[in-house]
């Protein structure tokens, strides 16, 4: 059995949430509302990944537009 003075404790301290609870989302997986910024689901526990939807338009209008300059470098070269 190992003594108690083999362990290394450290003082744990409590830091307040700093979540945004103003604008609720759904949650992915049980979709019940948790705060947009949380991490983790408040009443499932899982892991929260929320992507911000104006990324995934960005991405598509960068490659439309990728396409239309080499469309219009191929026909006026």
């Amino acid at each position: 059995m190992m003594a108690e003075a083999d362990f290394e404790f450290r003082e744990v301290t409590e830091e307040e949430e700093k979540l945004d609870y103003s604008k609720l989302v759904n949650c992915p997986h049980c979709k019940k509302p948790i705060p947009h910024d949380a991490t983790m689901c408040l009443y499932c526990g899982d892991t929260v990944e929320l992507k911000d939807k104006k990324s995934g338009w960005l991405a598509v209008a960068t490659v439309l537009l990728i396409i239309v300059f080499i469309v219009f470098f191929i026909v006026y070269m």
